[in-house]
């Protein structure tokens, strides 16, 4: 690390190309390692982009003297976060949970039709904001989607959807793993690209609160 950002040292003999190519793999890895490094103050947003449903929504802040902190729709248009408005901390955790409510109206039956389509027999879903991953499926036939994926367009939660649909045939990542994946979804790697590309989601939704 210099002091104009992440410094990339390669031995001499090393493929440069290569090297790129890694680094360029790796960037929202390094992105959440450089706010560690060097944390962010993060402020409550003023605008929503959720390419999954096609809705762009500007957020408008209403304090009342409450204890409580609701998010609702005001119009198509536009989200309002309404009551104790106080501190961005308060405000960032209102829109969490409705990010996670808007995941279980908008992406839970998306994502059981892929599985309908596909012949993938679960035992149910679950909605949850995980910061590291983007979805699980258990040894019980469960998978669990992360409600981040509302700021991807659908065909990219499809990709998400497949991935762990098809570990309920091969609960790992080897060759037919992806040889499965690829049955379904030709191109993961392009959605993994996406998926892992710096910014894709915005900063306020993993922040951490000291």
């Amino acid at each position: 690390m210099t002091e104009n950002g992440p410094e990339l040292v390669l031995p001499r003999l090393a493929n440069r190309e290569q090297a790129l190519i890694f680094a360029e793999s790796q960037g929202a890895w390094l992105e959440r390692m450089l706010r560690t490094v060097r944390p962010e103050k993060t402020q409550r947003p003023d605008h929503l982009d959720l390419a999954f449903t096609g809705e762009s929504l500007d957020i408008e802040y209403l304090s009342q003297d409450v204890v409580w902190t609701g998010v609702r729709y005001r119009g198509p248009t536009r989200l309002s976060v309404s009551g104790n408005i106080q501190t961005d901390e308060i405000c960032i955790l209102a829109l969490r949970n409705w990010l996670k409510r808007k995941a279980v109206v908008e992406l839970r039956p998306f994502a059981a039709d892929v599985c309908s389509e596909l012949g993938f027999e679960l035992a149910g879903f679950k909605i949850g904001l995980q910061r590291r991953v983007w979805g699980t499926c258990s040894s019980r036939r469960v998978i669990s989607l992360n409600s981040a994926l509302l700021f991807f367009p659908k065909e990219i939660a499809r990709y998400v959807i497949i991935h762990e649909g098809c570990h309920l045939t091969e609960m790992n990542h080897s060759i037919r793993f992806w040889n499965l994946v690829k049955r379904y979804y030709p191109y993961p790697e392009h959605a993994r690209r996406v998926l892992n590309a710096p910014r894709s989601v915005p900063a306020w939704v993993h922040a951490k609160f000291r």
